[in-house]
């Protein structure tokens, strides 16, 4: 039995048949779990960054800059192309897509509860434990055979991609961590360039569709939202790649997102544009009201300006924020050593 993830958040899977039992204690937990043989390499990830003061190690360290180049890597990847646009889809993609089908065939499972409570509806723990008692199994599913041993790592990943049962909330730290989980994918060497417009149009936008459906069917509160000042409550990569989708687009222009019809009309097309919609459905009101910030970006002129302003403002927001990367998880494939260049903070 593992503590993995928040406060009270419970992983029980066998080990494959190749791991040995260890005796090893997180320094955040009560409990003992089984450790890999020390020859596999994998570790069970852990959080590190525990005050304000560690982040600047993290912006130094290979962790950031893997992220970086892989979120820049997949913004490429997006540039110009709708989601419906043919990609490749291999057999590792696909099985990503399976698992993501699978999680979402288990909120039917779980309805919500009759509360009088706004936000947080406690089914949502049922969804999660589900989601923590499983997470082995559809890791396991995901890997290929000779990778086993690489369960043990990713499977924390993927439990705290989906938002905190003990909270009930969802936010852009739950999604840093889905991505790191792809990252881990990529530095084990199983996905690749060729994946990676599959990974965006695809994996990710399959990933906000099940996000968005958990928090809207379980009214989950946004985790560390900074309200009519952020960019949305509970997601911001869906504005960086989305507005990559829409680079040198003939017709849909920043401002366009004023426009019902157009947003009705290419929503399914561009994450930039069923963001919007979505942050329309949740918050009532005018946008410049409700969401200032996403109507000043949409009186800049060119995608190109908000595209680089976004990443800029991800790294600032997103990864330079110690509420945000209080509980990211590090291991043997994403760690806090540092990258031997520049910082992040120092770049910045």
């Amino acid at each position: 039995v593992a503590e993995l993830g928040r406060e009270h958040a419970l992983l029980s899977f066998p080990l494959p048949h190749h791991l040995v039992t260890a005796s090893y204690q997180r320094p955040d937990s009560r409990l003992t779990m089984v450790a890999p043989r020390h020859d596999t390499g994998f570790v069970v990830p852990e959080r590190l960054l525990r005050t304000v003061n560690d982040i600047p190690k993290f912006l130094a360290s290979r962790a950031c800059k893997s992220l970086v180049e892989f979120i820049q890597a997949l913004n490429t990847a997006s540039r110009g192309a709708k989601l419906s646009d043919d990609c490749t889809v291999s057999p590792l993609v696909q099985r990503l897509l399976d698992t993501l089908n699978t999680m979402e065939g288990w909120c039917e499972e779980y309805p919500p509860s009759q509360q009088q409570m706004r936000y947080g509806n406690v089914a949502f723990r049922e969804w999660h434990s589900r989601l923590m008692s499983s997470a082995a199994g559809l890791v396991r599913m995901v890997l290929p055979e000779e990778y086993e041993a690489a369960v043990f790592e990713l499977a924390p990943y993927l439990c705290e991609s989906f938002g905190n049962a003990t909270r009930i909330d969802y936010g852009t730290g739950h999604e840093n961590t889905f991505v790191a989980f792809l990252v881990c994918l990529s530095e084990l060497g199983l996905v690749t360039k060729d994946d990676h417009k599959a990974l965006a149009l695809r994996v990710f936008a399959k990933y906000v569709s099940l996000t968005r459906t958990i928090q809207m069917r379980y009214r989950l509160e946004p985790a560390g939202s900074q309200g009519v000042w952020g960019l949305d409550d509970y997601c911001f990569l869906p504005f960086y790649w989305g507005a990559s989708q829409l680079l040198h687009h003939d017709t849909i222009k920043p401002s366009s997102i004023h426009v019902n019809q157009v947003l009705q009309t290419f929503g399914e097309e561009y994450m930039y544009l069923s963001s919007v919609q979505f942050v329309k459905q949740v918050k009532k009101g005018n946008l410049g009201e409700t969401s200032p910030m996403l109507n000043d970006i949409s009186a800049v002129l060119s995608w190109e300006k908000i595209n680089s302003g976004l990443l800029k403002m991800y790294k600032v927001e997103c990864l330079g924020k110690f509420p945000v990367m209080q509980h990211f998880l590090f291991g043997s494939l994403l760690t806090l050593e540092g990258s031997g260049g520049d910082s992040l903070h120092h770049n910045n």
